[in-house]
């Protein structure tokens, strides 16, 4: 085949000698490897790499000092069989932390924090937040306790909390008794 400017060669090819038609040859230049970069490799030219670029950011930011570093205990109250199937989201300064039922440690650098979480089922329900100051050193507790319907606030404190919403569960059970079940029981 003839191209343009008369020559056989493909002027897209790549030389014998490795380097393509136009760039010239830098002293002490590697040539790329391919795609993606292999392991061992420097990055390619032009911007350098983030640190955690394209992963989810998560609690404590990078860069926090772990020497002497104050701690939340952080109790969710309640288990997978008394609350929710679904574990409360947890967030601290608006970072999620990953949490389970129970007592979780959290490290954080010193400072005031805000503390916040919600449960979830189908929507999000018994939001709550609680500010806390800590000094180096110092462990704060947190407890943290999702309502019993969805349609109230969660509680959250230094203490152990109240679940709310009982008294209008107990009403909903009792309702579908006396509407439902007796009803069907006198047959009628």
């Amino acid at each position: 085949m003839t191209y343009p400017g008369g020559g056989q060669q493909d002027p897209w090819q790549t030389p014998q000698g490795g380097q393509p038609r136009g760039y010239p040859v830098q002293p002490n230049q590697q040539t790329p490897q391919g795609y993606p970069v292999q392991p061992n490799q420097p990055p390619a030219q032009g911007y350098p790499p983030q640190p955690g670029a394209g992963q989810p950011q998560s609690y404590p930011p990078s860069g926090s000092p772990a020497t002497q570093s104050p701690l939340i205990r952080l109790t969710v109250q309640g288990s997978v069989l008394t609350s929710n199937m679904l574990t409360p989201k947890v967030q601290i300064d608006g970072y999620p932390v990953s949490v389970s039922y129970g007592l979780n440690t959290i490290p954080v650098p010193p400072g005031t924090h805000t503390v916040s979480a919600h449960a979830t089922w189908i929507v999000q329900y018994g939001q709550a937040s609680y500010d806390v100051t800590l000094a180096p050193g110092q462990t704060v507790d947190v407890y943290y306790a999702a309502p019993f319907v969805q349609f109230m606030k969660g509680s959250m404190g230094p203490t152990k909390q109240p679940r709310k919403g009982l008294w209008v569960l107990i009403a909903v059970i009792v309702l579908i008794i006396v509407f439902g079940v007796i009803p069907i029981m006198l047959g009628g």
